[in-house]
């Protein structure tokens, strides 16, 4: 399967962490999965575990951010945007995301953004063959 992982679980995928985002990442990174992400995603990751909230939450160093950073990188595929490529979502970051999965043409993208479940996002993917999961329902789908 080719997947993206949003952002919103790849924060809670580095080394440090415990759960299902973790999970996901080292299930993916460590079988026949491509993980599809672009640099943009990297960026907004990476901006992101420098919230304070998330730098309270976690504690991560900019080394450790940028090892997993470069981590991702590393093992991921790593699609190029199309700017002139117009997704039906109101946030710009998810547009990228959106972006990733077409171009990369993932099977799956994951995601807790409830924006992508709803239209017209929903429908837009499902015409691309992209099926959106949370972390819940791609976690029991790479247990199958």
């Amino acid at each position: 399967m080719r997947i993206v992982l949003d952002t919103a679980i790849l924060v809670r995928g580095h080394a440090a962490a415990k759960g299902l985002g973790r999970d996901l990442v080292v299930k993916v990174v460590e079988s026949d999965h491509v993980l599809l992400l672009s640099n943009e995603m990297l960026y907004e990751l990476a901006r992101v575990l420098r919230y304070p909230r998330m730098l309270a939450l976690y504690g991560l160093s900019d080394k450790r951010i940028y090892d997993y950073v470069g981590f991702l990188r590393e093992a991921a595929e790593i699609v190029t945007p199309e700017p002139l490529l117009v997704t039906p979502i109101r946030d710009l970051n998810d547009t990228l995301v959106m972006q990733t999965a077409i171009i990369g043409e993932a099977d799956v993208l994951c995601t807790k953004d409830r924006d992508f479940f709803e239209a017209p996002a929903d429908s837009f993917l499902r015409s691309a063959g992209i099926a959106v999961l949370d972390d819940i329902s791609l976690a029991r789908r790479l247990r199958s």
